[in-house]
């Protein structure tokens, strides 16, 4: 806890100096994050996206948003609200390593599998509301009031919003808000990556300001992510789904001044990561597999993996202390064709303990921009394929901050790490 602290302090210091005290201490913080929004989005005269170009003009905006290891959905979210690395806050991807099973059903759902405060935690405790809408890793989260967690289930034949009514608090919340806000939400009218889903989550989101007024509420807007993954960075289905993001945020801004209440609220927008785009894959795990120390299916014998999360795949070895393995493991990076090392570099212990990666990661490959890697086993190394990927350790795939209305000293700045927005956030809300 004394470590935590110390690091809350520093970041605290660091924000302060990189965006500035508030003129006026806002009431209400509305944290909305855009999945894969890149600075581009909001600068190109050609997306659709003039909400977001105008709390950029008259707002503050932060060119760049330097990520965690991996720059990925589930623990650069808890990187916001947190303010910690994933060493910390114990959320080291969107599904865990689960020591060579199979992962592909599983994801960090569970509020308590965070390891440090959260700023929901720290605002609740200041005695103020806290409300939340499709937040990665909220399911259960005993400090936000008013919570529609993002969780499904594995039986993808059901109806997934029937599935999570459970989890959603107080009981009844989510019946609540489909008879007095969206209507009823289903495969149809909510399904993930579809258009409807952002202008339902802001109308959500303006039921539960007017009724409940939480002065702290978090809102998950996924769509562009879907288009960026399967076209890349540039595509008509992008613009559809940056204008239907950018609506939301603007229905957001429009029912603040409908009901008096932009002068006394701060509405952040902030992307979970960037986007770079791929032309072909590499599968490590394939060196791995011919070389005799993975199965070629999950659950078999093995003695090196990588894990593939976000852009970056992660070594792990089945005994940590495997320095025979490691070695094998080298030797075979180091001998590899030409062609293919020249796809991605070695990243070392010392730099991914320094950024706050997993510490049980014994080493990490992080591919060029225009390459994409796979947890693939067998076939081939290489293959041609297209599309966007977000996930490296040297911050090819920024983001960017955008802060408008109560409390906002307008203006630009260069960059800040994404540790820094949740101290920040506590700050506007005078919680130290």
């Amino acid at each position: 806890m004394k470590q935590l602290t110390f690091f809350l302090a520093m970041a605290m210091a660091l924000v302060t100096t990189a965006i500035a005290a508030p003129l006026e201490q806002p009431k209400y913080v509305i944290l909305i994050t855009i999945d894969g929004l890149r600075g581009q989005m909001v600068d190109d005269p050609l997306m659709p996206s003039p909400f977001l170009k105008m709390m950029s003009r008259d707002g503050l905006r932060v060119q760049r948003v330097t990520g965690i290891p991996p720059a990925e959905t589930y623990p650069s979210h808890t990187t916001i609200v947190t303010g910690a690395t994933p060493a910390q806050h114990h959320i080291y991807y969107n599904r865990p390593f689960l020591w060579n099973k199979d992962t592909a059903r599983i994801s960090y759902w569970w509020a308590d599998s965070i390891a440090v405060p959260t700023i929901w935690q720290r605002a609740h405790e200041a005695g103020m509301k806290t409300a939340s809408l499709f937040w990665p890793v909220s399911t259960g989260a005993p400090y936000i009031d008013y919570n529609v967690p993002e969780f499904w289930s594995l039986d993808y034949s059901c109806d997934q919003m029937e599935y999570i009514k459970p989890w959603c608090t107080p009981a009844g919340i989510l019946d609540e808000l489909e008879q007095n806000a969206c209507g009823k939400l289903n495969t149809i009218t909510y399904q993930a990556g579809s258009l409807q889903r952002d202008g339902r989550t802001a109308a959500m989101a303006n039921y539960l300001m007017n009724h409940y007024q939480p002065q702290l509420m978090t809102i998950h807007l996924i769509t562009t992510d879907y288009s960026q993954h399967a076209l890349g960075t540039r595509s008509e289905q992008l613009n559809f789904d940056m204008a239907s993001c950018d609506h939301a945020v603007g229905t957001i801004i429009e029912n603040l001044r409908l009901t008096g209440r932009m002068d006394s609220t701060m509405v952040i927008v902030c992307g979970d990561h960037g986007f770079c785009d791929y032309y072909q894959t590499l599968s490590p795990n394939v060196w791995l597999t011919r070389d005799g120390l993975l199965s070629e299916q999950p659950g078999g014998d093995w003695k090196a993996c990588f894990y593939s999360s976000g852009n970056t795949s992660f070594l792990y070895l089945r005994k940590a202390d495997d320095k025979k393995t490691l070695r094998r493991v080298r030797r075979l990076l180091d001998n590899l064709p030409e062609r293919e090392r020249a796809m991605f570099r070695v990243v070392e212990k010392e730099e991914l303990t320094a950024k706050g990666a997993d510490p049980l990661v014994a080493l990490a490959l992080e591919p060029i921009v225009g390459v994409s890697v796979t947890n693939t086993r067998t076939g081939n190394v290489v293959e041609p394929k297209r599309g966007g990927t977000h996930g490296f350790i040297s911050g090819q795939d920024t983001t960017i901050l955008i802060a408008y209305g109560a409390g906002v000293t307008p203006g630009s700045r260069d960059s800040i790490a994404q540790t820094a927005i949740a101290p920040w956030i506590l700050q506007q809300l005078g919680i130290k």
